[in-house]
C-alpha cells in the first residue's frame, strides 16, 4: 500500500475576484491507480446564514450542469490561479436578471489535471450532470462568467442529503461521487445547506 504523504506551504495568489491571501494545506494522497486528490484550504469570508449570504448574492439561481466544461490551469506569471469553466443551464431565477434556459459559464474553484490529480480549493467538488444546484453567484468582472459566492458556500446539490461526504473517507477521486462537499468546512456548510434546502427546493 502507497504511503500518504502531507505537503504544508503558505501562498500568496490572486483569485478570479481580486486578491486574496491564502494559507494553504495541502494534502497529496497517492491512492489506487495513481488517482490523487490536492486540497488547498483558503482563507475566506464566512456567512452566518442563509440570510446573509442572499444580502451578499446578486445571482441567485436553480440550474443544472450541461457537461460542458474547460480546465484552466494555474499560471503564476498572469497571476492567474486554476479553475474549471463549467456551463449550466438555469432553470429558476431566483435573484438577478438572467432568464430561464440561459445558458452561463460558471468559474469553479476546482481542475481536473491532465496527470489525473483533481486539484481543489477548501473541498470544493465539481457540478456533474446528476445534480440538481442551487447557485449563489456574482458576475466576474472583465468576464462572461460569474464566479462562486464563498467558494464552498455559493454551490448546492438538492439531490444529495448533507454535504454527501459523512460515511465515506474522501482518498481518491471515486470518493467524490454523490459529495457535495468534502473537507474541514463540512459542519459549516451543512448549517448553510439545511437553511438552502428549507427555501428554495426543486420543483
Amino acid at each position: 500500500m502507497k504511503k500518504t504523504r502531507y505537503w504544508k506551504l503558505t501562498i500568496s495568489l490572486a483569485l478570479f475576484l481580486g486578491l486574496m491571501v491564502l494559507a494553504t494545506n495541502v494534502n497529496f494522497v497517492e491512492a489506487k491507480k495513481d488517482d490523487s486528490i490536492i486540497t488547498i484550504d483558503a482563507l475566506v469570508d464566512t456567512y452566518s446564514d442563509l440570510e446573509t449570504l442572499e444580502k451578499d448574492t446578486p445571482v441567485i439561481v436553480q440550474a443544472i450542469f450541461t457537461g460542458d466544461r474547460t480546465s484552466v490551469p494555474m499560471d503564476l506569471k498572469e497571476g492567474r490561479l486554476f479553475r474549471t469553466e463549467s456551463v449550466v443551464e438555469i432553470k429558476k431565477v431566483i435573484k438577478g436578471e438572467l432568464e430561464k434556459k440561459d445558458k452561463i459559464v460558471v468559474y469553479e474553484p476546482g481542475i481536473l489535471r491532465d496527470d489525473n490529480t483533481y486539484v481543489n480549493i477548501a473541498g470544493y467538488n465539481l457540478m456533474n450532470e446528476k445534480g440538481k444546484y442551487t447557485l449563489f453567484l456574482t458576475p466576474v468582472k472583465n468576464k462572461e462568467g460569474y464566479a462562486i459566492i464563498g467558494l464552498y458556500q455559493g454551490k448546492y446539490d438538492n439531490t444529495i442529503a448533507g454535504n454527501g461526504s459523512k460515511s465515506k473517507r474522501i482518498s481518491e477521486k471515486e470518493d467524490l461521487i454523490d459529495v457535495d462537499l468534502f473537507g474541514e468546512n463540512e459542519q459549516h456548510f451543512n448549517e448553510l445547506k439545511e437553511q438552502v434546502m428549507k427555501k428554495y427546493k426543486w420543483e
